[in-house]
Formats: structure tokens, C-alpha cells, sequence
């Protein structure tokens, strides 16, 4: 055996070692840790413990910032707290009317009494004294009901 061939196997065990050292995480991430809040865009999924009729409600979470469309209406406000903690300014929205506008107003009532928010497993919580607003990441429902929803609708 030539004595190339007998420096590969530990040159690759070594750069085997160095490719597996590469590839762990450099910040563990705690499964307990809430603090950390990602922006984006979110659809009430769930209200006052019960799930929401539609998803045509939406936040979208900015660092100092938040926006999003009701039913009826856009809205938005200032953050006026580092998240998680919120502290919102007072929410600033349009006011056309619409069959939803029942959902639409509680919904700004308890979002606009909101403390915090926790992010965890996916899911949004924005918490106020009342009750949470669940949220999962995605964006507003088409108000148009497809083939799909009216067979789901009969089982």
C-alpha cells in the first residue's frame, strides 16, 4: 500500500469530523423561550375560545408596528412596547360596513386591550385580560367558496 493511499482514510475521517462539527447549531434554541416574536403576516384562526368562522381576519407584526385587515376594514397601530410586551396606540381603522362587522369590532376591542404576545409551536397568542386571539401564519381567506369548501361543507 502506497503511503498516499494510507493518509486518505484519516484525511477523510478528519474532514468527515469537520464537516459534522460544521452542520451543529451555534444558539440552541430553548422550546420554553416565547420571547421572540417573528414578523410577518398571520389569520385569526381562534377568539374567545372558540374557533373563528372564517379566516378573513389578519395581523401583520412589524417591530414597532401592527396592521392587518377585518372582515370589513383595514387597521393599524403602534407598538408603543418592546415585544412581546404590546402597548398599542390607539387603532386607527377604515369604517365601511359589512355583514361581520359584529367579529370586526370585538375582535379591534380585545386587540386593542392586548398586553403581550407568545409565539410557540407556530402559533401566535396575543394575549389581553379578557381572552387571546390565536393566529397562525398566513394571509386572508378569498371570500369566494370554492368546489372544495361546499363538499367539505355537506359531510
Amino acid at each position: 500500500m502506497s503511503r498516499l493511499a494510507r493518509l486518505g482514510l484519516p484525511i477523510a475521517a478528519i474532514a468527515g469530523v469537520f464537516a459534522l462539527a460544521a452542520c451543529e447549531p451555534t444558539q440552541p434554541v430553548s422550546p420554553d423561550d416565547h420571547g421572540f416574536i417573528p414578523g410577518g403576516d398571520y389569520v385569526l384562526v381562534g377568539m374567545d375560545g372558540a374557533a373563528v368562522p372564517l379566516r378573513d381576519v389578519t395581523l401583520r407584526v412589524e417591530e414597532t408596528r401592527i396592521s392587518g385587515k377585518g372582515p370589513c376594514n383595514g387597521y393599524s397601530a403602534q407598538n408603543q412596547a418592546e415585544l412581546p410586551a404590546v402597548a398599542l396606540s390607539p387603532i386607527v381603522s377604515t369604517k365601511a360596513a359589512c355583514k361581520n362587522l359584529e367579529l370586526e369590532n370585538r375582535f379591534l376591542s380585545v386587540l386593542q386591550s392586548a398586553t403581550e404576545m407568545e409565539f410557540y409551536g407556530g402559533v401566535l397568542k396575543v394575549k389581553s385580560p379578557s381572552t387571546w386571539l390565536i393566529f397562525e401564519r398566513g394571509v386572508r381567506a378569498s371570500s369566494a367558496v370554492t368546489a372544495l369548501d361546499t363538499v367539505r361543507g355537506t359531510q
